[in-house]
């Protein structure tokens, strides 16, 4: 098996099956698709400023087939870039991404304006495995393999579907086949994960999938792993919302805000 999410052939991006999702067959989930449209970003982008923002809207389930990359230069000023990027299968658009470069400049910021809280407790010391390990599931259970079952996880507090949690994860396969892992990229790939972390389970057989994503950076993580620090709220019409603090092994590194939805679990 290969060691990326992605494989470039033909001017197109063929998802490998580490890029699968939990909630239908033949879909992506969604991490995979974010971390190519931060790749075609960066790319557009160029070298000299510092990503701040990213939202993706995932417009329709991503097929786990080719996809075309295409980027736009919305705005390119000297301290500021608005680049737009989209995912198309067979011409049409199934995922798409806004993301704001800013150049940094250094300052001396004053005490009562550093970001907020310590960071969590690990990655060392604190038990792993992969995030979801189909061979810890309960009796009758069963679980699509793909990017869940392929990222590493080391969870600090919480329980799977109890609506919060703080687990450390770590990107263990590239993004796109022979390019270098990124820590946008790594970052973009795993802030999907707030609602896996912050994951609500309604029923037994209905959890809640995540519509967007908007990642906001006050700086770009250090080292391979990252922190995620997650809460899901739900209202009675079946809508809410992930809110996601980002950490690395230095402190606080952004936030991730999700709109959320409640979904049937996969059953076949």
């Amino acid at each position: 098996m290969t060691d990326a999410l992605f494989l470039r052939e033909d001017g197109r991006y063929r998802p490998t099956a580490l890029a699968g999702g939990p909630w239908t067959r033949g879909t992506l989930h969604g991490g995979p698709p974010s971390g190519l449209l931060a790749y075609g970003i960066e790319q557009a982008a160029g070298s000299g400023l510092q990503p701040a923002r990213m939202t993706v809207d995932l417009l329709r389930p991503v097929p786990a087939q080719p996809l075309e990359l295409e980027t736009s230069l919305v705005r390119s000023g000297r301290r500021l870039q608005l680049v737009d990027a989209v995912l198309l299968a067979d011409g049409r658009p199934v995922c798409r991404a806004s993301g704001l470069l800013l150049r940094a400049a250094a300052v001396r910021p004053p005490p009562f304006a550093a970001p907020p809280g310590s960071r969590p407790e690990g990655p060392d010391g604190v038990a792993g495995g992969r995030f979801v390990d189909p061979d810890r599931m309960p009796p009758g259970v069963r679980v699509l393999p793909g990017f869940h079952t392929s990222v590493e996880a080391r969870r600090v507090s919480g329980r799977p579907g109890e609506g919060r949690g703080t687990v450390w994860m770590r990107l263990p396969m590239a993004v796109v086949a022979g390019e270098p892992l990124t820590p946008l990229l790594r970052v973009a790939s795993l802030a999907d994960f707030g609602n896996g972390v912050g994951q609500i389970d309604v029923d037994g057989e209905t959890g809640c999938i995540n519509a967007d994503l908007t990642l906001y950076l006050h700086r770009l993580p250090v080292g391979e792993w990252i922190g995620i620090e997650a809460r899901g709220m739900l209202e009675r019409d079946g809508l809410g919302l992930a809110h996601t603090r980002l950490y690395d092994r230095q402190g606080p590194i952004g936030y991730v805000t999700q709109a959320l939805m409640t979904m049937p679990r996969y059953a076949g």
